[in-house]
């Protein structure tokens, strides 16, 4: 198949016609949607799949659909809240209050309309103030974001040396996230077209060339976008900011690796052939396997992806799947092709003639080629050590759930939850949902059944309160009676109990059969103690139900705590099946490639050393010289997957030109010719790689920082160190076991 391919590229008049259909490609995309367009940074599209915290989400917006999502305005004084600070406080509640206001405000809940509330909105210590307004509307709409800033601006202007006031919450902080994500795209894009550039032109120390795999991989940038966005309207998965991100990084990174292969080949091939279509052919047929298997890894692992039970990494699946498709294609097509038409002239200045006898030239690669090959024992020996000393740092690992700590510190919603944390319970920042879905409405054993699950959950350790509609204020405020909870589902007004019905309403959907209890934790709602307590809730949730014999009768508990115990519960499982896969498909591309069933085992044994070595030395890194507090257990199963499925593309590259050697040669000659004819190319692919992936490093999030440090580490130790040293190192060892069971080269 390759040689047909080959031919039809590589033709005097085909390659013309190459390069028109991928024209043709490019404007039938044009006319096609966009990414953009499918894109949706929700919240459903991130959490696990079938998980209770999903249901939960599910049934809030079903239930409770005019509750909003809470907006907090945080007022704090050091030295105590004063009159001054309460009359700001109110001119913002007044402001919020009329008609001057923006619309989209559902509710609102402070100390000047619900007096009974003073003790749950003001901290103990009178330093810290919460105003809740319930907002409406798609959080990832320009409306929602508008009217977020309105009440920003607004309140900003009561700010003073001593009354600090900031807007977070919920609604704060999905408005800031999507501000980041909003623009990721584009400046991804810039950046690492960018970088890629200017490493290129570094590398080739030609004008020319640089541009060819730019105009490839911006081609495949586009059409895989048109592609992708097409397969999402039709088949209905998720697209995120997340995605589309990663899917750029990879498609400057291993694309323009795939293009550097191939030209690389190619100029080799001119020195040697006086027909530069020859010249391509011969580069062509001998790189596209390893062009194609590399891309297959990734391909594949994309593929397993849709297997993750965790939103946020099926969601790549599909993306990634289409992009690295249309990438493989372009570099075996559309790249030697318009090679082809520049000719030798694509090097420029640095122009390769055509030599009839090409002289053996001693590359630095070469030398430490015989340099390993002299001594493999020590120094695959000596080179392991130091990959073990790297991964000790694994024993720093600590898992962060915590969503804030992924934004900056000076982003105003993490600013308003630091007041919070100041000044309440650590739980009030973000209380966990437990929503009691019942079929048979209100009456006295649903009453009962509701203050009987309240008080079983009051007595863990790790619950420092819990509104609902027998307590709406809390265990220390009034409480509800059966009279009045009929009387509230009359909506009758009973004029002495006015603010407690008016609270009350908000736990109890308007068909009364789904009652919300918000639980606070005394400890930090992100902390792994909180996680597993969302554990133990359940369980004495269900517990109290059997003991009730309640039946059709349900709860689901939700809010940011639950969704990050589902999390963990689906990365762990994910860790469990979908990496191995990923390793397994590696190791059986590399076993039809090699024809080896010995080389695909030692070389994904690397790949596990390089690994745990770039854990090490990054989760050292974050926390001597970045000063974060642990690392997202996502951003490990992300750089398990990529510097896998991407490492992979050197083992490929560097093991299939050490096979096409050894048809000829012995074995030591042919990894020492292998190597000097491919080290500088894989030490330029590297660096590109591990280039555009650091452009990760400048954003705004530190999850996707310590993501894109990890895998440009990642490389730079698989480029310098495994690919370089270890690799020939081992392949000399077993010397012709390498290829076992193959008995020769076919």
């Amino acid at each position: 198949m390759m040689k047909a391919i080959s031919q039809f590229v590589t033709g005097k008049k085909t390659k013309w016609l190459t390069i028109l259909f991928w024209f043709i490609f490019v404007f039938l995309a044009s006319q096609g949607p966009t990414l953009i367009d499918v894109t949706e940074n929700n919240a459903t599209s991130f959490l696990p799949k079938g998980a209770d915290s999903t249901k939960a989400l599910e049934v809030s917006r079903s239930a409770f659909p005019a509750d909003g999502i809470p907006l907090m305005i945080i007022f704090s004084n050091q030295n105590g809240l004063t009159k001054n600070d309460f009359e700001s406080g109110e001119q913002i509640y007044n402001w919020l209050n009329s008609n001057d206001a923006p619309d989209g405000i559902s509710g609102l809940v402070s100390i000047y309309n619900i007096p009974n509330a003073r003790s749950e909105l003001i901290s103990s210590d009178g330093t810290t103030m919460n105003l809740i307004v319930n907002i409406v509307g798609e959080p990832s709409s320009d409306a929602f974001t508008d009217l977020v800033k309105s009440v920003r601006d607004f309140s900003h202007q009561y700010r003073t040396n001593q009354l600090e006031i900031n807007i977070g919450g919920p609604g704060g902080l999905i408005v800031d996230l999507v501000a980041v994500f909003a623009s990721i795209d584009v400046f991804l894009l810039v950046a690492s077209a960018i970088l890629v550039l200017v490493l290129l032109i570094i590398i080739y120390r030609s004008p020319v060339i640089p541009f060819v795999p730019l105009f490839a991989v911006s081609f495949v940038y586009f059409i895989a976008g048109a592609v992708g966005a097409l397969l999402a309207q039709q088949f209905g998965f998720n697209v995120n900011g997340q995605a589309s991100g990663i899917m750029t990084i990879i498609l400057f990174g291993s694309g323009t690796d795939y293009c550097l292969f191939i030209s690389s080949r190619y100029k080799e091939e001119l020195i040697k052939h006086q027909d530069k279509h020859q010249a391509m052919n011969i580069a062509v047929n001998a790189v596209g396997p390893a062009v194609l298997s590399s891309g297959s890894t990734i391909l594949v692992a994309s593929a397993i992806l849709l297997l993750a039970s965790l939103g946020s990494s099926a969601a790549l699946g599909p993306v990634l799947a289409v992009a690295l498709m249309i990438m493989m294609l372009a570099a075996v097509t559309f790249v030697p092709a318009v090679l082809l038409v520049l000719g030798r002239v694509a090097f420029w200045p640095a122009i390769p003639k055509y030599e009839n006898s090409p002289k053996n030239q001693r590359r630095i690669y070469g030398i430490i080629a015989s340099w390993v090959l002299e001594r493999p024992k020590k120094v695959l020996v000596v080179s392991s050590i130091i990959l073990a000393l790297f991964s000790s740092g694994i024993l720093l690992y600590s898992p962060n759930y915590d969503s804030l700590a992924s934004l900056p510190a000076e982003t105003e919603s993490v600013q308003g939850f630091k007041q919070l944390r100041n000044g309440f319970p650590a739980g009030e920042i973000s209380p966990t949902y437990a929503y009691f879905v019942v079929n048979n409405g209100l009456n006295q054993n649903n009453f009962n059944a509701l203050d009987k699950i309240t008080n079983d959950l009051l007595s863990h350790p790790n619950v420092a309160d819990i509104s609902s509609l027998i307590q709406p204020f809390g265990q220390n405020g009034p409480r509800t009676n059966f009279e009045l909870f009929s009387s509230i589902s009359t909506k009758s007004i009973n004029t002495n109990n006015i603010a407690i019905q008016q609270n009350a309403l908000k736990f109890v959907s308007s068909d009364f059969n789904v009652y919300r209890l918000d639980i606070i934790f005394t400890e930090n709602p992100f902390a792994a103690t909180s996680l597993d307590s969302v554990i133990d809730l359940r369980s004495i949730t269900n517990l109290s139900i059997d003991q009730l014999g309640l039946t059709n009768t349900f709860v689901y508990f939700g809010g940011d705590t639950a969704e990050a115990t589902d999390t963990r519960t689906a990365i762990n499982r994910d860790n469990i099946i979908i990496l191995p896969l990923v390793l397994l498909s590696i190791g059986v591309i590399l076993a039809i490639l090699l024809q080896s069933l010995i080389a695909p085992i030692y070389l994904c044994l690397t790949i596990l050393v390089t690994y745990a070595a770039t854990l090490g030395i990054s989760l050292l890194s974050f926390e001597y010289l970045f000063g974060h507090t642990g690392i997202s257990p996502g951003t490990m199963f992300y750089l398990f997957v990529f510097l896998n499925a991407l490492g992979v593309d050197y083992n490929i590259y560097v093991m299939s030109r050490i096979r096409e050697e050894a048809r000829k040669k012995e074995l030591n000659t042919a990894i020492k010719d292998a190597i000097s004819v491919t080290g500088g190319v894989i030490t330029s692919a590297g660096l590109i790689l591990a280039g555009t992936f650091s452009v990760f490093m400048t954003l705004p999030l530190i999850d996707l920082f310590q993501l894109g440090f990890a895998v440009a580490i990642g490389v730079i130790m698989d480029t310098f160190i495994t690919r370089t040293v270890i690799v020939p190192a081992i392949v000399s060892l077993l010397g012709d076991k390498n290829w076992w069971p193959s008995k020769k080269f076919v």
